[in-house]
């Protein structure tokens, strides 16, 4: 009887509560994924910009980055339980941008464990609304509340979870953030590489380092993965991360032939345009600030 009515009271819940609708698409037999839009965060997309992934461990499943709300993991644990019906046995949080994590609350009421990078503790301000609570609608961000991880790791670190190996690794360096975390799979040969990887929209280098972020992707590329899912985009075969190495390469090299010209960051955020990205999402409101971004980085190499 309290099962029947648990159950009841889930449903009718469910019924008055922001559906996101998701979809999950299939990368692997083992590993299916919600891709976002590419898109700016609005009250029309909600936070639907980001992507998640659900890895099936046999035992249950371990869910990479929980998106933009309470709601958001919500309705991707009920399509993913439609697939197969497996608890959440652990919850692995990529880096410290809300976009990815503001659903950890979802899993936290359940008592699931969720992993981090200990760079939480020092940069995720919890002191302050997110941008989520900014951007979407209050009935999208209903129940969310900001948790942090559980559990926090500062090294590269294996974990086996029923029958999967996940080799959790953290840039050396700043990259797109001050510790961005990966997920690789060894057995299936795929790469969860969070926003190291974008494609479909223009990378957003925000507070990252291109200098990290190009050495990270290198890094990436020694593990030989099969299918690799970034952080934002629907691209999932080996060459994923391909557009996003291209395109800072080429800024890179662009803004430092221009830094040797003597031209100062204005100048240089006029002249290095990079026409042949404009067909890429977002291009207008991100482009100019990579290059001031990567600009202030590679004037003092």
């Amino acid at each position: 009887m309290k099962t029947l009515l648990m159950t009841l009271f889930f449903g009718v819940t469910s019924l008055s509560a922001y559906d996101y609708a998701l979809k999950p698409v299939r990368v692997t037999s083992d590993v299916h994924c919600f891709f976002g839009k590419p898109e700016i965060m609005d009250k029309t997309n909600n936070g639907n910009i980001v992507n998640s992934c659900y890895i099936d461990a046999g035992e249950g499943y371990v869910v990479v980055d929980t998106g933009p709300s309470y709601a958001y993991a919500r309705s991707a644990y009920k399509a993913m339980q439609k697939i197969k019906p497996l608890p959440v046995k652990l919850v692995i949080n990529t880096h410290i941008h809300d976009d990815h994590w503001l659903g950890n609350n979802f899993f936290t009421e359940q008592g699931v464990r969720v992993l981090g990078s200990d760079d939480f503790k020092v940069n995720a301000d919890m002191s302050v609304p997110t941008r989520m609570q900014t951007y979407i609608s209050p009935e999208a961000y209903a129940k969310t509340k900001p948790a942090m991880p559980t559990e926090m790791i500062g090294t590269d670190t294996t974990l086996k979870i029923g029958n999967q190996t996940l080799e959790l690794k953290i840039a050396k360096r700043k990259a797109h953030t001050a510790k961005d975390m990966v997920v690789y799979l060894p057995k299936s040969k795929v790469l969860i590489a969070a926003d190291l990887v974008f494609n479909d929209r223009l990378p957003s280098v925000r507070g990252g380092d291109i200098n990290g972020w190009l050495a990270a992707l290198d890094d990436l590329d020694k593990l030989g993965a099969v299918h690799v899912v970034g952080g934002h985009g629907e691209r999932t075969d080996k060459d994923a991360a391909r557009m996003t190495r291209e395109y800072f390469t080429q800024m890179r090299t662009e803004i430092r032939s221009a830094i040797e010209a003597g031209l100062g960051i204005e100048e240089t955020m006029e002249k290095v345009t990079m026409d042949g990205y404009k067909k890429y999402k977002l291009y207008e409101g991100t482009h100019r600030h990579n290059v001031e971004a990567s600009y202030r980085v590679l004037e003092w190499e």
